[in-house]
């Protein structure tokens, strides 16, 4: 059995395999992904192979000679394979520009042999062999559309292969004019890949401050590097096999780790290869000290609040990755980087560095909406997002419309008390006038928000109302309401405007009572979702659905307040029919509202260009005036938009036409205008 130690990454291979092969620079394209890559590039290479002398001699000679180039003998399952030896060819690279003469090819020809075999052992083939022939092209072969010729002159029928013909004029410059074209050559380059070689054994030699430890891989340690027993040795697993290996390290509580030599070893008998990685490692650590850099206008403390870790918790990168992410999801920062900093201290603890480049805190915005139904609608907002120098936001806001006008305002202060929790706190003043209610109404909630979980999040809190609405089925009095207000939500979607993938839910558990005017006790239990699938990696062609559902339970609705019952239809729910039609409605077809509420809808997103997507999609819901309906049929509604996709999310305009309509009540459509998806 003969066993080979590779080490050289550049060492030349000779041409001819048959006396050659197995002394081999086989390393050489263990590493070599990004130096093939490199070989790769359009521009001209000063790599020392003759293309500068060709092409002076094709500027004295007037003259080129076309050719074709093929690569034979491959397997047809080997497509990346097959594109990489296209990708690394000289002769293909530089067969916009053609040789002046047969042996300026056949060196463009030996170039890509090297190349070519180097390709082959990047893919686990160390035994194969390439080979080239040049003869001249039939003009009855299937390549002649491969052919490209020069600005000089066309293929054709020439005196000979190298043959270049040309005439002096009076001042001894070539005449292009009298030169016959030579004939067009084709080069056929044969590959034969032959046995690949196999992964035997993965070593590790952890060489630890104060003893070195050389051992087999374990089985979940391959499985983390992603590598197994026999799979054919291509060099982008064994190079990322390696930085597994590294990040597994850390995982166990070495920061500072980092890969030594990495050594491979062929068995040229048996056809294996054996990997032995070398991981240098500093002390297990601790978390230590932490640090903050960059901060402006942000203390530097709360920053450091953002850890996830507790003290003196083992070091691990995930725990990095946590505090990462959440600070940058505070919107506070352009960018966020989260590193230990090393040393390992004599207590074994590392420090860690937060470096942050803080962005602009303050922002002023607005939008505007339209439908058939509710007429135009604008909003304006300012907002500050580090209020006290401790991320606290606050969001003032102003909107009208014909059915609503008002102020509205927002608060939150990140960290309260502990991490992820945050004090949250919101209050409106709005004047409505819609089918339903018509009046004033003031809201006001204050409470705790907790983050749990990477997507999940609760909030609890008490709230107040005050309310004197006049409707249909209604009281008309004025109530002034206490209650309290408890979320559960999961959001995993990527984006808030444009979900691709991902889903949202909201379970919302309200009680209330009443503290002065008519007597009311009852509670509103409402359960919203969405989901998102995309069908493609980009995202152009999504499925989105939707439901909801919702409860009172207590009072008649009679008795409650117009505001608290469940609405349904608008832009917002069921397109297609007027905003809060969809449910019971009185004698003048004015919305009643009801005391349970069913909505679904799908639609299906598909995006035709870069900025224009089209949507059909179709809904249906009711609302039923008990909270325990004998009957749960739905409404229903069809329609199609348009988006025309921005830099801050789409703009949507859809059209939807009511499939279950009702003589005087419903139009025969609807249309909505508006920023972000519908759902």
């Amino acid at each position: 059995m003969k066993r080979l130690r590779i080490s050289s990454l550049g060492k030349a291979i000779s041409r001819n395999r048959k006396l050659y092969m197995p002394r081999i620079g086989l390393v050489s394209m263990l590493l070599g992904s990004s130096v093939l890559a490199a070989c790769s590039g359009d521009g001209p290479l000063s790599l020392g192979f003759g293309n500068d002398s060709e092409a002076v001699a094709q500027d004295q000679l007037g003259t080129s000679i076309p050719y074709a180039v093929e690569i034979a003998g491959l397997d047809p399952q080997e497509e990346r394979l097959d594109a990489m030896l296209r990708n690394v060819s000289t002769a293909i690279r530089l067969q916009s520009r053609p040789t002046p003469s047969r042996a300026g090819l056949e060196r463009r020809a030996e170039d890509d042999v090297e190349r070519f075999e180097a390709v082959l052992r990047s893919f686990g083939f160390y035994d194969g062999q390439v080979t080239f022939e040049i003869r001249k092209l039939d003009p009855d072969d299937d390549v002649t559309d491969d052919v490209v010729t020069s600005a000089d002159g066309d293929a054709g029928n020439g005196a000979g292969d190298d043959a270049v013909q040309g005439a002096s004029n009076t001042d001894g410059a070539t005449n292009n004019t009298d030169v016959q074209s030579p004939d067009p050559l084709e080069l056929i380059y044969q590959v034969q890949s032959n046995t690949p070689y196999l992964l035997s054994e993965v070593t590790l030699r952890i060489i630890h401050p104060d003893e070195t430890v050389e051992r087999e891989a374990t089985d979940a340690e391959l499985l983390q590097s992603q590598l197994h027993l026999g799979q054919r040795v291509a060099a982008e697993p064994i190079i990322l096999g390696e930085q597994y290996a590294v990040d597994f390290m850390r995982d166990r509580g070495f920061p500072l780790v980092k890969a030594g030599k990495r050594t491979v070893m062929a068995n040229t008998a048996e056809k294996t290869i054996s990997v032995t990685y070398e991981l240098i490692t500093d002390r297990q650590a601790n978390f230590g000290a932490v640090s903050v850099k960059g901060a402006e206008t942000i203390d530097e403390d709360f920053i450091a609040g953002y850890r996830s870790w507790r003290p003196g918790q083992q070091y691990s990168p995930e725990e990095i990755k946590i505090t990462r992410r959440d600070l940058a999801q505070s919107n506070l920062f352009d960018s966020v980087i989260v590193k230990p900093v090393g040393p390992v201290s004599e207590g074994g603890e590392v420090p860690i560095e937060i470096e942050v480049n803080e962005r602009k805190h303050s922002t002023i915005g607005g939008g505007i909406d339209f439908s058939t139904a509710d007429g135009p609608g604008a909003n304006a907002f300012w907002e500050n997002r580090n209020l006290f120098g401790a991320g606290e936001r606050l969001r003032l806001g102003v909107e009208g419309s014909d059915q609503s006008q008002g102020l509205e305002g927002t608060f939150r202060k990140p960290q309260f008390l502990r991490r992820r929790q945050a004090l949250v706190s919101n209050g409106s003043a709005k004047n409505y006038s819609t089918d339903a209610y018509d009046g004033e109404l003031v809201e006001s909630f204050v409470g705790v928000e907790r983050k749990f979980a990477e997507y999940w999040s609760a909030t609890l809190g008490p709230t107040a109302e005050y309310s004197d609405l006049t409707g249909a089925d209604s009281p008309n009095e004025q109530f002034y309401l206490a209650g309290l207000r408890g979320i559960l939500r999961r959001d995993s979607t990527d984006n808030p405007l444009d979900p691709i993938e991902g889903n949202r839910l909201e379970f919302n558990v309200s009680p209330y009572t009443s503290i002065s005017g008519p007597s009311a006790q009852f509670a509103s239990v409402s359960l919203n979702g969405s989901q998102y699938y995309a069908f493609d990696d980009d995202g152009d062609y999504v499925i989105a659905g939707r439901g909801r559902a919702g409860i009172i339970i207590g009072e008649d609705r009679s008795s409650l307040p117009a505001n608290k019952r469940f609405y349904s239809g608008g832009g917002g729910s069921v397109r297609g029919y007027e905003y809060q039609k969809v449910g019971p409605l009185d004698e003048n077809n004015d919305p009643e509202g009801g005391r349970s509420v069913l909505e679904v809808g799908a639609e299906f997103r598909a995006r035709i260009t870069e900025s224009i997507g089209l949507v059909p999609f179709v809904e249906g819901g009711n609302v039923f005036e008990s909270s325990n309906p004998d009957d749960l049929g739905l409404l229903w509604a069809a329609g199609l938009g348009l988006r025309y996709y921005t830099a801050v999310g789409p703009l949507r305009f859809d059209v939807a036409v009511p499939l279950d309509k009702r003589d005087n009540v419903d139009d025969d459509f609807q249309i909505y205008l508006s920023l972000g998806q519908a759902f």
